[in-house]
């Protein structure tokens, strides 16, 4: 079975970002680090999920994409220099 069909029958939907982080209501899309675009399919997608007050990132690679996890997670779950949540 082609993996597109192998998808469709798990219930795979065209344009869900690649990975959900169910805790903090955050996907990452993950695009080439050259080339890699974001379609209509997925662009829709990110419009709804920030509509309902999730986040969405696409990153460029694993490294930009890790880059970018870290850095949304500093700015919503800031650390005081005693190591305590502000």
């Amino acid at each position: 079975m082609a993996t597109a069909a192998r998808l469709k029958v798990e219930g795979v939907m065209r344009g869900v970002p690649d990975l959900l982080v169910p805790a903090w209501n955050l996907w990452v899309e993950m695009k080439r680090v050259r080339g890699g675009r974001v379609d209509p399919e997925q662009k829709d997608w990110h419009a709804y999920l920030t509509d309902v007050g999730h986040h969405v990132i696409v990153g460029k690679g694993a490294e930009d994409a890790k880059e970018q996890v870290d850095r949304w997670f500093m700015s919503t779950f800031p650390i005081e220099s005693d190591g305590t949540e502000h």
